[in-house]
């Protein structure tokens, strides 16, 4: 299963907020497909910035991305990250999954179970990059699951010989 990364590509306001009155989702979505014909159609994953920093984590699996990453929850957890930061521009980076033959994969009604897993762990990364990420899904083990030189360590806890040893390993 191969994916690939497209953008960031920046998110239209209205005043402080987004903009999402149908004709700034038109243009949003027409200036994706100018850079990638056909990835407003895709399915995968997609990260919510404000500057560099991510703030939300989300799957398209059963809805291309032009259906789903603009839905009214997404609008109100954008606009709620937004009203935490006083800097920054909105953008959004897709992550495409790809189908053996080089093209975008569509929607499926069974969904995509390796994108279900990728926006698990990106949703972990955007935690780990940002503790007051606005996703509600999917944060409760990325939050309270503890294992000293993997995830969460706490503190005065990561200098066991085994625990270095452990965090060697999974970073080389």
């Amino acid at each position: 299963m191969r994916y690939e990364v497209h953008g960031p590509f920046p998110i239209q306001k209205a005043n402080r907020l987004i903009d999402h009155s149908a004709s700034a989702k038109r243009l949003f979505w027409e200036t994706v497909d100018e850079v990638e014909p056909g990835l407003s159609r895709a399915v995968g994953c997609y990260v919510f910035c404000i500057g560099k920093k991510p703030w939300y984590a989300g799957v398209a699996e059963r809805q291309a991305f032009n259906r789903e990453c603009f839905a009214l929850h997404k609008i109100v957890a954008f606009n709620s990250a937004l009203n935490k930061v006083r800097k920054g521009k909105p953008q959004l980076i897709l992550i495409s999954k790809m189908t053996n033959q080089g093209r975008f994969a569509k929607p499926s009604v069974n969904g995509h179970k390796a994108s279900k897993f990728l926006e698990d762990m990106i949703i972990g990364m955007t935690l780990a990059a940002n503790a007051e990420a606005v996703n509600i899904k999917g944060t409760k083990f990325p939050k309270e699951l503890s294992v000293p030189g993997v995830i969460n360590t706490p503190q005065g806890k990561g200098s066991k010989k085994s625990v270095q040893f452990l965090r060697s390993v999974l970073r080389t």
